[in-house]
């Protein structure tokens, strides 16, 4: 199972699928959020032990990176939405906003908590 967790960070070649969907059909855009998998190196920088320190600085990055994203998220979709006209388009570019979005938060988290972790 630990072998298992080590090559997690694998799975984030799937992003690489994306660029496969950027003329095609929109849904496959989430492809990208696959690169959020590559939170795994910075947790398997940390270990397995996980104590009271560690949680707190979890809980203190996640409140950083995931609002963070959620501002670029709110800030892209009305800059989007402004200089867009074509509805295809503007569905398109939400989808993709909300997918690298997605995987940059994730990855933040991960690598706040290892910074705030080493850093104590």
């Amino acid at each position: 199972m630990n072998r298992l967790k080590k090559y997690s960070w694998l799975f984030a070649l799937f992003g690489f699928l994306g660029f496969k969907e950027l003329n095609g059909n929109p849904i496959g855009l989430i492809y990208f959020a696959f690169f959020g998998q590559l939170s795994h190196i910075w947790g398997n920088k940390l270990g397995d032990y996980e104590d009271e320190r560690l949680t707190s600085n979890k809980h203190r990055a996640g409140f950083i990176a995931f609002s963070t994203g959620f501002f670029i998220i709110i800030v892209a979709s009305v800059l989007i939405n402004l200089y867009s006209v074509d509805i295809l388009t503007l569905y398109r570019m939400q989808v993709l906003i909300l997918a690298l979005t997605y995987a940059i938060s994730i990855n933040l988290w991960a690598f706040l908590t290892y910074r705030f972790d080493v850093g104590n």
